[in-house]
Formats: C-alpha cells, structure tokens, sequence
C-alpha cells in the first residue's frame, strides 16, 4: 500500500486565501499540461500536494474552481480599461491606445487557453455564461469603453469624427485575438515583439483616425 504525503493546511483566513490561490494555480498548470479534460479535482489535488476533499472545503465543485479561474484572468484587462475613462484629452490618442491594447494582450494570453477550453465542455461553457450574465460581465465592457474614450476624443477634435468607435476596437482587440491564438496553436512566438506589435497595431489603426486639418489639431498622435 502506497500512501501519499499530503500537506498540513491551517484554517486562519490568510491561509485560507493562501490555500485557495495554490488550488487555482495548481488546476491553471494542469489544465496547461493535460488539458481541460484531465483536469480532474484528483489530479489538480495531486498537483498542489493536499487532499482530494481540500478542493471542496474552497469550491462547490468543479465548475466552480472553473469558474473562479477564468475570473481570476480578468484584473490586467479592467486595470487599463478603468484608466481609459480619464484619458480622454491627456497624453496623446495613440499612446492611450497603446496602453488599453497592452493590457487587452496581456489578458488574452491568461483567458484565451482557459477561454478555448470552454467549447469542449458544454455544461462548464453554459455556466460561464451565467456567470457573466450574474455579473454584468463580458467583452460588452471593454467594447463600451473603448467606444466611450473615442467619442470623448472625437468631440475634443484629436480623433476624426467619421471614424467608427466600434471598429477601432474591433481592429485592436481582434489583432490581439489572433496573435495570441496563433502563438498558443503554433506552440512558438508569433510576429515581432510584444511592443513592437502593440506600436504597429495601434499606428496602424490610427493613421485611419487623425482629423481633418480643419476639425482640430491634426498633428496629435
């Protein structure tokens, strides 16, 4: 008989929120490693060294550490999206931009493995959902925000105003999208540098953006 070393865990609430957090690192590297399927509650428990009923002192059940994981991958894209709303007129439109779609890459990275896992278990992507709608939760945010910061632009006169908000995101949130995918499906790096790809991007999408020289200062970047 085999029998498996197991860690002490004390029940003070910082160790609980220490413990909770291993929980979610742990299932974050095995789902890495053998995918959402073989991320069973055993084999996350194996992965942080406790007991298989730890799981459920932290978590309902499966789903739910699920669930609690994808949350966990949301702070870095809100962070920037949140400092959005006072740009608008400071700094320049570009470097802005540039900031929000650091941040969207940096979240992508983090949700889109979790994300893609989804499709594969119906009932898990059925309650995320749920979830974002309990929570008013989803891309609707980052979309509204940006559109939002655009529009504050447009009628300061730094952001043309026949230039559709909604596409600007789409150009730059999409181009963060496809990076990541392909990088993750390639299993390599994929494109230029980080910085170098966000400075492209977002010159890209704004050498569509300038006004008019009659409808402000057409030099802006």
């Amino acid at each position: 008989m085999v029998l498996r070393k197991t860690k002490i865990l004390k029940s003070t609430p910082s160790a609980k929120t220490e413990t909770r957090q291993l929980i979610l690192d742990g299932a974050k590297k095995v789902i890495r490693e053998k995918g959402l399927a073989g991320a069973t509650t055993r084999e996350i428990a194996r992965k942080v060294g406790c007991a298989d009923g730890t799981l459920y002192v932290h978590f309902a059940d499966r789903i739910e550490l699920f669930l609690a994981l994808l949350r966990q991958s949301l702070p870095p894209m809100t962070g920037a999206l949140r400092e959005l709303e006072y740009l608008a007129g400071r700094g320049t439109v570009r470097s802005n931009l540039e900031t929000v779609t650091r941040g969207a890459l940096e979240f992508m990275r983090e949700f889109v493995p979790l994300a893609a896992s989804l499709f594969a278990e119906p009932e898990l992507l059925r309650a995320h959902q749920e979830e974002l709608r309990k929570h008013n939760e989803g891309p609707h945010l980052s979309l509204a925000a940006v559109e939002a910061y655009l529009r504050a632009e447009q009628r300061l006169g730094r952001v043309d105003k026949h230039v559709n908000p909604k596409l600007v995101y789409a150009l730059l949130f999409g181009a963060c999208l496809h990076r990541v995918f392909l990088s993750h499906f390639l299993g390599q790096s994929f494109g230029p540098a980080d910085e170098i790809f966000v400075k492209d991007v977002v010159g890209a999408a704004f050498a569509g953006m300038r006004p008019a020289p009659s409808g402000g200062n057409a030099s802006d970047e």
